[in-house]
């Protein structure tokens, strides 16, 4: 909301004086632990747009609250086909129940004292909500060979085509049509799953289809970069040859020397996968066509420049 039109467009359909607190929630299903047993844990987390992020992402600055835990019961008392959509039905309700008190508030407004002494009526709007690519779609409705963003088709991922961003209205409409007889051509179209009530239905202003952030972790480093890439350029060139690449590469300090390979490797970790970025564009070289090279090379610049804390005109035109 710093950066793009949110702010502004969101302080004209307000009225005059109003002040916007963009709410940021950020969810994710947390493994407990990993010996022992399967406890799991579903923190949901709240901050505001209006603190900057250097102060955000400092623990001892306590600018992130916990909002509350999600159930993860399996559920086993159902059948596994009544399962999934039950368990999607209960993460909204859920969610709904904490999101209550903003139905209120982001209409009417909400008096309060502000840093400065003054009394301001602010009003308390979803702008954001950080999740992973699975938890995307569940908050978005959509099955997970769907996109939670835009209307492109599973078949069609990856093409050079432009769909349109999904449509509040339309999405409301197909989701309320699975509890009569006849369900929708655009439910199946859109490829949503049975959730008659979102959390997000009643929420004044927000646009959810609007509110996910990218996530490097899932998106880039796992999905475009392992599960792609070095996915690709293993079958081209072979598993042996990229894994003597790496294990006859030169020790260095800042480097991390892969000794048995990557082939090998069977949980990998964000900091594994930016270690291999940054070697594999030169590691790859000679194993493959160099067209391959030029590709890997691209790709890794890609992400590179996706990381940066900050963007400029510059740095958007390059990525």
């Amino acid at each position: 909301m710093w950066t793009a039109e949110w702010w502004w467009e969101m302080q004209e359909r307000l009225p005059e004086g109003a002040t916007i607190a963009p709410l940021i929630v950020f969810s994710d299903k947390t493994v407990l632990t990993q010996f022992i047993g399967d406890k799991q844990a579903w923190p949901v987390y709240l901050t505001i747009g209006n603190i900057s992020k250097d102060i955000q992402n400092k623990p001892s600055k306590h600018a992130v609250v916990l909002l509350g835990y999600l159930p993860v019961t399996k559920l086993e008392c159902l059948s596994e086909k009544a399962r999934q959509g039950v368990t999607y039905r209960l993460f909204h309700t859920c969610i709904s129940k904490m999101f209550k008190p903003l139905i209120k508030a982001g209409k009417n407004g909400v008096l309060m004292t502000c840093a400065d002494g003054c009394i301001r009526r602010v009003f308390p709007i979803l702008a954001a909500y950080v999740a992973d690519y699975p938890e995307q779609c569940l908050i978005a409705c959509v099955k997970e060979n769907s996109c939670p963003i835009c209307q492109v088709p599973p078949d069609q991922h990856g093409e050079a085509i432009q769909y349109p961003i999904r449509d509040i209205d339309t999405t409301l409409a197909a989701l309320k049509s699975v509890n009569k007889e006849a369900v929708s051509p655009e439910y199946k179209t859109l490829g949503l799953r049975p959730v008659p009530q979102p959390f997000w239905e009643n929420l004044p202003h927000v646009n959810i289809f609007s509110c996910f952030t990218p996530d490097l972790l899932h998106q880039l480093h796992k999905g475009v970069f392992k599960d792609h890439l070095v996915k690709w350029c293993m079958e081209l060139a072979g598993k042996q040859e990229v894994d003597q690449h790496f294990q006859k590469m030169p020790s260095h300090p800042s480097l991390r020397h892969f000794k048995k390979g990557i082939s090998s490797i069977s949980q990998w970790t964000g900091r594994e996968h930016k270690e291999m970025q940054k070697v594999f564009a030169s590691l790859i070289c000679g194993a493959a066509h160099s067209k391959v090279t030029t590709v890997a090379r691209a790709v890794i610049d890609f992400i590179y420049y996706a990381s940066f804390p900050s963007q400029s005109s510059e740095t958007l035109w390059r990525i």
